[in-house]
């Protein structure tokens, strides 16, 4: 493992149907963004371990009880902890912090982007060693990764999470020196999911994944 004393950390919501992926489930139904959401997620963690690039912690929320968490600290190993605060940024920063009075850096990403490499985290991971913030954004304006190793409390404050402006205020915000690694595209509607359906073959998908979205009605 390149990065033994840094972090990287998957924040994930419980797998509830009309909580997770709600702008996906107004196209193919609560349900089913449910259970894209779950495959995304365990494809997210999989992927992590088998990059092996750090070491991985998935972030729950609401809490760490929910079935699915419990599943995969049971079938992957990866320890659970708890998000804590009122909104994303307060969970963002209180995770950051109290990675980094242990840790040398931290990688904070989400499940949506399957695009993500093993050199996209090495990258980012080498430029957090040598001060930098890292950031990858999402080519919806949000980002799909974000690096440090030094908390910045202004880039979770106040942020107009869920928006297309988050790239764009997170850069505004941000001091120091910033690297910026090419944009990746994540899983929010199902144009999203038509286009995995087609780039299966640039992205490596468990069979399961791969016949499940076979079988979903994207039309």
């Amino acid at each position: 493992m390149q990065y033994p004393h840094a972090r990287i950390l998957v924040f994930c919501k419980a797998p509830q149907e009309g909580n997770v992926k709600t702008r996906l489930a107004k196209s193919i139904g609560e349900t089913e963004a449910k259970e894209v959401h779950e495959y995304l997620a365990r494809h997210c963690l999989q992927q992590m371990l088998d990059f092996s690039v750090a070491p991985i912690e998935l972030w729950c929320t609401p809490d760490t009880d929910h079935d699915f968490f419990h599943r995969c600290h049971k079938d992957l190993g990866v320890p659970l902890k708890q998000q804590t605060g009122d909104d994303l940024g307060q969970r963002l920063q209180h995770a950051v912090r109290e990675t980094l009075r242990h840790h040398a850096q931290v990688v904070l990403v989400g499940t949506d982007c399957l695009a993500l490499t093993a050199d996209y985290l090495r990258s980012a991971l080498s430029a957090a060693s040598q001060n930098k913030t890292v950031i990858v954004p999402a080519e919806d304006g949000g980002y799909v990764l974000l690096a440090m190793n030094e908390l910045q409390e202004r880039l979770f404050t106040d942020m107009p999470w869920g928006t297309s402006r988050v790239y764009a205020e997170t850069m505004a915000r941000v001091t120091g020196e910033v690297e910026t690694l090419m944009p990746l595209w994540d899983i929010d509607y199902v144009a999203d999911l038509r286009r995995l359906q087609v780039a299966t073959d640039d992205i490596v998908l468990d069979e399961q994944f791969r016949t499940y979205l076979k079988k979903l009605d994207l039309s």
